[in-house]
């Protein structure tokens, strides 16, 4: 029996019985030079980034050591924020020496320095380069209060450190105590506050930051705050002693009746003024000195 094959089957046949093709010599050399090529390119980019990194940590070490970045003397220092400190104050509170590279300053080891003195509440440093310096944003904390303490409350020991609200003091609005004279020891030459809180404690300072804004908008002058006895705060006032009772919710209703009370002063004479009680704002009592020191009270 004859099988017929036809011609494609036999030409599929050949091919994959022959044996395979030798690359030709033209190959070779074709990937012997793309391998060369490739090695230089692997080279050059070697060579390159060796280059481009000694290149940078010299222009860092030039950087740092130029005369153009270094940090000559405090006027290159910018300083804002500062209201009780002057520039110089300030100055002196960096530990900076002089000359110093601009690249070598730690701003924040200097923000915490300068933050370790009572008197400053934040301090930011940034670096400036052109032209090369330094700027300090300053935020101190303004006193607004003198703060005497009790001198009835005991005292076990002599402290060796400033006791807060146990020796006079200075008080911010939030009610934040330092030392009396922690900005005289900076070389600032503000006068202390005219406004008096004797008896001031740290459990007070919530309720003093709602009482100090109270107080700082009263039209009537109040010039003291006595709060030795939490039952009884009183104030001195341009009319005279105002007792108000415990600090509470009626404290801006008292001043209310207090804010009407001020034609009291042409009327009666304040030293005659033994006190005023506002216990209740609504129905406040005037005590009046008699010729006997003894009060007599009028409505």
């Amino acid at each position: 029996m004859v099988k017929y094959v036809n011609d494609e089957s036999i030409v599929l046949a050949n091919d994959m019985a022959s044996p395979p093709k030798s690359p030709s010599t033209q190959d070779l050399a074709r990937r012997r030079q793309h391998l060369r090529a490739q090695r230089r390119f692997k080279f050059y980019k070697t060579v390159w980034r060796s280059l481009a990194m000694v290149a940078l940590a010299t222009g860092t070490v030039w950087l740092a050591t130029s005369p153009v970045w270094l940090i000559r003397s405090s006027e290159q220092l910018e300083i804002s924020g500062n209201q009780l400190l002057s520039d110089k104050n300030i100055q002196d509170l960096l530990p900076l020496p002089y000359p110093q590279s601009l690249l070598k300053v730690k701003p924040e080891f200097l923000a915490e320095s300068v933050t370790a003195h009572e008197p400053i509440e934040k301090a930011a440093v940034s670096r400036r380069l052109i032209p090369p310096g330094l700027h300090i944003r300053i935020q101190e904390r303004v006193p607004v209060a003198v703060a005497i303490p009790d001198t009835a409350r005991p005292v076990k020991a002599i402290p060796t450190q400033p006791v807060p609200f146990r020796e006079p003091g200075l008080i911010d609005a939030a009610g934040g105590w330092m030392p009396y004279n922690s900005f005289r020891k900076l070389g600032a030459t503000a006068s202390p506050p005219a406004l008096i809180v004797k008896g001031m404690r740290a459990e007070y300072r919530l309720d003093w930051q709602q009482i100090y804004q109270s107080v700082s908008r009263s039209p009537v002058t109040i010039t003291a705050i006595d709060w030795t006895r939490p039952s009884n705060l009183i104030l001195q006032t341009e009319l005279g002693a105002v007792y108000l009772g415990p600090y509470g919710q009626n404290f801006e209703a008292q001043l209310a009746a207090l804010d009407q009370m001020r034609s009291l002063g042409s009327a009666i004479n304040p030293e005659k003024v033994a006190f005023i009680d506002l216990h209740d704002p609504d129905h406040p009592v005037v005590e009046i000195l008699q010729a006997n020191n003894n009060p007599a009270g009028s409505p």
